[in-house]
């Protein structure tokens, strides 16, 4: 909430998304488009500032042009549209889900033996590491390594690579909507400046 997003506040672009949507789904198909003077009157801009603003869309994948002046949503303008703007994440409260996190990878290590693979290590990077009380994100990087196996001939067949590291990325993203997930071959690959936590 306390953030911009393509020079509008949160609540604003929001807004004007949403009310974009809904003017476009209200023409019949092929007759629905976006333009300069449209996207103004939606995001209630002036000239100058929808100029910007549609700039700002373009560059950022939001928006497509069909080559006559008008623009089509992506995808991303659309999620834009139904986002839910919420509070800034409180600092204390992401140490408190960072040691949850820890909790939650010492359990994936010792009792998800049905995963073939190991938290080797987890790093918190982005705006965690930055002096601000509220935080809009919290980036957890993993590196992951092979659980030594010992299989017996009944033991049930693992989950693929894709699969076990796909549950491992869920059950972190679960204990907060904060919470991005990355996997990392390594502790080069995490985006810096980063802090081991795990």
């Amino acid at each position: 909430a306390d953030q911009q997003y393509l020079g509008l506040d949160a609540k604003l672009l929001r807004g004007g998304a949403a009310r974009t949507l809904a003017r476009l789904s209200s023409h019949p198909a092929g007759h629905a488009w976006i333009d300069l003077r449209n996207l103004g009157d939606d995001f209630h801009l002036d000239a100058g500032a929808s100029s910007a603003l549609l700039s700002a869309m373009l560059a950022s994948g939001l928006l497509y042009p069909d080559g006559a002046g008008r623009y089509h949503p992506t995808r991303q303008f659309r999620e834009y549209a139904l986002a839910t703007v919420v509070s800034p994440l409180p600092r204390d409260r992401a140490k408190g889900l960072i040691d949850r996190a820890c909790k939650l990878a010492s359990r994936v290590n010792t009792e998800w033996v049905h995963i073939p693979f190991q938290i080797d290590m987890m790093a918190v990077s982005g705006s965690y590491m930055t002096r601000r009380d509220q935080l809009s994100d919290l980036v957890l990087s993993l590196a992951l390594h092979r659980r030594p196996v010992s299989r017996a001939a009944n033991a049930p067949v693992p989950p693929s690579k894709d699969d076990a590291s796909r549950q491992i990325v869920e059950a972190l993203q679960a204990l907060s909507s904060f919470i991005i997930v990355r996997i990392v071959a390594d502790q080069t690959k995490v985006q810096r400046p980063f802090s081991v936590v795990f």
